[in-house]
Protein backbone atom coordinates (compact mmCIF):
# COMPACT_ATOMS: atom_id res chain seq x y z
CA UNK A 1 0.00 0.00 0.00
CA UNK A 2 1.43 3.66 -0.98
CA UNK A 3 2.09 6.53 1.63
CA UNK A 4 -0.97 8.52 -0.46
CA UNK A 5 -3.21 5.85 -1.13
CA UNK A 6 -5.96 6.79 1.26
CA UNK A 7 -5.63 10.76 -0.53
CA UNK A 8 -6.15 8.73 -4.06
CA UNK A 9 -9.37 6.77 -2.91
CA UNK A 10 -10.77 9.79 -1.40
CA UNK A 11 -10.21 11.90 -4.52
CA UNK A 12 -11.38 9.58 -6.80
CA UNK A 13 -14.27 8.24 -5.13
CA UNK A 14 -15.38 12.47 -4.69
CA UNK A 15 -17.52 13.39 -7.46
CA UNK A 16 -16.88 16.92 -6.87
CA UNK A 17 -14.66 18.99 -10.05
CA UNK A 18 -12.98 21.28 -7.56
CA UNK A 19 -11.88 19.79 -4.14
CA UNK A 20 -10.49 21.69 -1.64
CA UNK A 21 -8.96 20.18 1.57
CA UNK A 22 -6.96 21.55 4.32
CA UNK A 23 -3.64 20.11 5.56
CA UNK A 24 -5.08 18.77 8.25
CA UNK A 25 -7.45 16.70 6.75
CA UNK A 26 -5.02 15.03 4.39
CA UNK A 27 -3.18 14.37 7.36
CA UNK A 28 -6.38 12.53 8.95
CA UNK A 29 -6.73 10.82 5.88
CA UNK A 30 -2.97 9.86 5.78
CA UNK A 31 -3.08 8.77 9.57
CA UNK A 32 0.00 11.04 9.78
CA UNK A 33 1.74 14.06 9.40
CA UNK A 34 2.80 16.35 6.24
CA UNK A 35 6.84 16.93 5.91
CA UNK A 36 7.73 20.05 6.73
CA UNK A 37 8.58 20.84 2.81
CA UNK A 38 4.71 20.83 2.09
CA UNK A 39 3.74 23.66 4.48
CA UNK A 40 6.52 25.24 3.14
CA UNK A 41 7.14 24.89 -0.65
CA UNK A 42 5.27 24.64 -3.97
CA UNK A 43 7.54 22.19 -5.23
CA UNK A 44 6.14 19.15 -2.73
CA UNK A 45 2.45 20.24 -4.65
CA UNK A 46 4.16 20.03 -8.04
CA UNK A 47 2.15 18.02 -10.36
CA UNK A 48 4.57 14.88 -11.55
CA UNK A 49 7.84 14.71 -10.58
CA UNK A 50 7.14 13.28 -6.82
CA UNK A 51 5.32 10.37 -5.23
CA UNK A 52 2.47 11.92 -4.01
CA UNK A 53 1.87 13.69 -7.15
CA UNK A 54 0.66 10.34 -8.31
CA UNK A 55 -2.38 10.37 -5.49
CA UNK A 56 -4.09 13.01 -6.97
CA UNK A 57 -3.00 12.18 -10.62
CA UNK A 58 -4.03 8.85 -10.41
CA UNK A 59 -7.59 10.12 -9.64
CA UNK A 60 -8.10 12.38 -12.74
CA UNK A 61 -6.96 15.39 -10.73
CA UNK A 62 -4.04 18.12 -10.40
CA UNK A 63 -3.30 20.93 -7.96
CA UNK A 64 -4.45 24.13 -9.20
CA UNK A 65 -3.34 26.37 -5.91
CA UNK A 66 -1.77 25.93 -2.74
CA UNK A 67 -2.52 28.64 0.33
CA UNK A 68 0.00 28.31 2.77
CA UNK A 69 -1.17 31.09 5.34
CA UNK A 70 -4.52 29.13 5.51
CA UNK A 71 -2.76 25.70 5.49
CA UNK A 72 -5.06 24.03 2.68
CA UNK A 73 -4.52 23.23 -1.16
CA UNK A 74 -7.08 23.10 -4.33
CA UNK A 75 -7.53 19.85 -6.45
CA UNK A 76 -9.23 20.57 -9.98
CA UNK A 77 -10.46 17.47 -11.84
CA UNK A 78 -9.05 17.35 -15.08
CA UNK A 79 -11.06 19.22 -17.95
CA UNK A 80 -12.76 21.68 -15.43
CA UNK A 81 -12.41 25.22 -15.59
CA UNK A 82 -10.22 26.46 -13.52
CA UNK A 83 -12.08 29.12 -10.30
CA UNK A 84 -11.11 31.96 -8.69
CA UNK A 85 -9.50 31.36 -5.45
CA UNK A 86 -12.09 30.42 -2.80
CA UNK A 87 -11.57 31.74 0.77
CA UNK A 88 -11.18 28.92 3.47
CA UNK A 89 -10.98 28.85 7.12
CA UNK A 90 -7.37 29.42 8.57
CA UNK A 91 -6.21 25.93 9.67
CA UNK A 92 -3.73 25.69 13.11
CA UNK A 93 -1.65 22.40 13.39
CA UNK A 94 -2.72 21.04 17.09
CA UNK A 95 -0.54 22.19 19.51
CA UNK A 96 1.68 18.25 20.23
CA UNK A 97 2.51 18.86 17.09
CA UNK A 98 4.16 21.71 17.74
CA UNK A 99 6.62 21.14 20.71
CA UNK A 100 9.24 23.50 22.46
CA UNK A 101 11.61 24.82 22.96
CA UNK A 102 12.49 24.23 18.92
CA UNK A 103 8.75 25.25 17.28
CA UNK A 104 8.88 25.33 13.56
CA UNK A 105 5.94 26.79 12.40
CA UNK A 106 6.96 26.58 8.32
CA UNK A 107 8.98 29.33 8.27
CA UNK A 108 12.63 29.00 6.12
CA UNK A 109 14.78 29.87 9.14
CA UNK A 110 14.78 29.27 11.99
CA UNK A 111 16.86 30.75 15.19
CA UNK A 112 19.20 28.45 17.51
CA UNK A 113 21.16 29.72 20.17
CA UNK A 114 21.95 33.03 18.37
CA UNK A 115 22.28 31.61 15.19
CA UNK A 116 20.00 31.53 12.01
CA UNK A 117 19.48 28.19 10.34
CA UNK A 118 17.60 28.10 6.92
CA UNK A 119 15.40 25.50 5.91
CA UNK A 120 17.01 23.35 2.34
CA UNK A 121 14.75 20.35 2.28
CA UNK A 122 13.15 17.18 3.71
CA UNK A 123 15.44 13.85 3.74
CA UNK A 124 13.10 11.86 1.73
CA UNK A 125 14.58 8.05 0.77
CA UNK A 126 13.98 6.81 -2.75
CA UNK A 127 10.83 5.02 -3.52
CA UNK A 128 9.13 3.04 -5.96
CA UNK A 129 6.20 3.92 -8.32
CA UNK A 130 3.77 2.71 -4.92
CA UNK A 131 5.87 4.97 -2.62
CA UNK A 132 7.65 2.49 -0.96
CA UNK A 133 10.84 3.09 -0.03
CA UNK A 134 13.44 1.00 -1.93
CA UNK A 135 15.47 -0.57 0.52
CA UNK A 136 19.62 -2.19 -0.11
CA UNK A 137 22.23 -3.80 1.22
CA UNK A 138 25.52 -2.20 0.76
CA UNK A 139 27.54 -4.72 2.89
CA UNK A 140 26.72 -7.77 0.71
CA UNK A 141 28.99 -5.94 -2.29
CA UNK A 142 31.99 -5.19 0.27
CA UNK A 143 35.11 -7.69 -0.89
CA UNK A 144 35.50 -8.45 2.91
CA UNK A 145 38.92 -10.22 2.22
CA UNK A 146 40.41 -9.17 5.87
CA UNK A 147 37.39 -10.99 7.55
CA UNK A 148 36.21 -7.59 9.24
CA UNK A 149 33.25 -7.85 11.21
CA UNK A 150 29.67 -6.14 10.63
CA UNK A 151 29.76 -2.64 12.79
CA UNK A 152 26.76 -2.17 15.28
CA UNK A 153 25.00 0.15 12.52
CA UNK A 154 26.17 -1.67 9.48
CA UNK A 155 23.51 -4.64 9.46
CA UNK A 156 19.96 -4.86 7.69
CA UNK A 157 18.58 -2.64 5.24
CA UNK A 158 19.29 1.05 4.20
CA UNK A 159 18.02 3.82 2.11
CA UNK A 160 19.02 6.09 -0.21
CA UNK A 161 18.01 10.06 -0.48
CA UNK A 162 20.19 13.07 -1.89
CA UNK A 163 19.81 17.03 -1.43
CA UNK A 164 19.90 19.15 -3.89
CA UNK A 165 22.13 22.05 -2.87
CA UNK A 166 25.68 23.30 -3.45
CA UNK A 167 28.59 22.11 -1.50
CA UNK A 168 28.48 24.83 1.31
CA UNK A 169 30.66 24.64 3.87
CA UNK A 170 28.86 25.20 7.66
CA UNK A 171 26.57 23.39 10.36
CA UNK A 172 23.48 21.33 9.82
CA UNK A 173 20.42 20.39 11.85
CA UNK A 174 18.22 17.42 11.76
CA UNK A 175 14.71 18.56 12.55
CA UNK A 176 11.91 16.22 13.16
CA UNK A 177 8.25 16.75 15.02
CA UNK A 178 9.85 20.01 16.54
CA UNK A 179 13.06 19.02 17.99
CA UNK A 180 16.78 19.03 16.90
CA UNK A 181 17.89 15.38 16.72
CA UNK A 182 21.04 15.42 15.34
CA UNK A 183 23.70 18.60 14.45
CA UNK A 184 26.65 18.25 12.30
CA UNK A 185 29.52 20.05 10.61
CA UNK A 186 31.15 19.97 7.21
CA UNK A 187 33.20 21.86 4.70
CA UNK A 188 30.95 20.38 1.67
CA UNK A 189 27.13 20.01 2.01
CA UNK A 190 26.69 18.65 -0.63
CA UNK A 191 28.94 15.62 -0.48
CA UNK A 192 28.44 14.98 2.97
CA UNK A 193 25.05 14.27 2.18
CA UNK A 194 25.30 12.28 -1.06
CA UNK A 195 28.28 10.87 -0.70
CA UNK A 196 27.96 10.04 2.94
CA UNK A 197 24.35 9.75 4.52
CA UNK A 198 22.72 9.55 1.98
CA UNK A 199 24.65 6.89 -0.25
CA UNK A 200 26.10 4.35 2.02
CA UNK A 201 29.48 2.97 0.77
CA UNK A 202 29.82 -0.92 1.52
CA UNK A 203 33.34 -0.42 3.39
CA UNK A 204 31.51 1.43 5.84
CA UNK A 205 29.47 -1.20 6.87
CA UNK A 206 32.04 -2.76 8.30
CA UNK A 207 34.43 -2.24 11.48
CA UNK A 208 36.68 0.56 11.06
CA UNK A 209 33.99 2.35 8.17
CA UNK A 210 32.14 5.64 8.93
CA UNK A 211 29.58 4.11 11.28
CA UNK A 212 28.17 7.83 11.80
CA UNK A 213 27.05 7.36 7.90
CA UNK A 214 25.10 3.82 8.40
CA UNK A 215 23.53 5.09 11.95
CA UNK A 216 21.74 8.43 10.39
CA UNK A 217 21.00 6.41 6.94
CA UNK A 218 18.77 3.85 9.26
CA UNK A 219 17.23 6.89 11.05
CA UNK A 220 15.67 8.42 7.86
CA UNK A 221 14.37 4.78 7.18
CA UNK A 222 13.16 4.47 10.71
CA UNK A 223 11.39 7.68 10.99
CA UNK A 224 9.99 7.42 7.44
CA UNK A 225 8.29 4.12 8.15
CA UNK A 226 6.56 5.39 10.53
CA UNK A 227 5.57 8.57 8.83
CA UNK A 228 7.66 10.52 10.40
CA UNK A 229 10.14 13.38 8.19
CA UNK A 230 13.61 14.89 8.88
CA UNK A 231 13.88 18.25 7.99
CA UNK A 232 17.28 19.66 6.98
CA UNK A 233 18.36 23.24 8.21
CA UNK A 234 21.75 24.95 7.98
CA UNK A 235 23.52 27.89 8.66
CA UNK A 236 26.74 28.64 6.54
CA UNK A 237 30.08 29.32 7.85
CA UNK A 238 33.44 28.77 7.46
CA UNK A 239 33.70 28.75 11.52
CA UNK A 240 31.65 25.66 11.20
CA UNK A 241 33.61 23.52 13.89
CA UNK A 242 33.47 26.14 16.49
CA UNK A 243 29.61 26.95 15.73
CA UNK A 244 28.97 22.99 16.25
CA UNK A 245 30.67 22.77 19.38
CA UNK A 246 29.08 25.73 20.91
CA UNK A 247 25.48 24.15 19.59
CA UNK A 248 26.56 21.31 21.03
CA UNK A 249 27.20 22.42 24.54
CA UNK A 250 23.58 23.97 24.76
CA UNK A 251 21.94 21.41 23.04
CA UNK A 252 21.16 17.73 24.21
CA UNK A 253 20.15 15.36 20.89
CA UNK A 254 19.51 12.00 20.80
CA UNK A 255 22.13 10.96 18.21
CA UNK A 256 24.94 12.85 18.93
CA UNK A 257 27.07 10.90 20.76
CA UNK A 258 30.50 9.72 20.82
CA UNK A 259 29.74 6.15 21.28
CA UNK A 260 29.07 4.67 17.83
CA UNK A 261 28.97 0.81 18.68
CA UNK A 262 31.57 0.39 16.30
Amino acid sequence: MGLYDSLNHYLSESGQEIVQMPFSEIEKLLGRVLPQSAYTYNAWWANGGHSQASAWLDAGYKVSSIDFPSMAVTFIKNGAAIPKKIPVQKQHKPAAEQPVPFVNTGAKTMEVCGYTFTFLQDLIPDCDAEGNVIKYYPQNDYDNKKGLPLSYHGKGAFCRFCITVDDWPGVYLWFVDGQIIYIGETAGLRQRFNMGYGNISPRNCYVGGQSTNCKMNKIVLSLHEKGKTVSLFFYKTTDFKRVELDLLGKINTPYNVKENYF
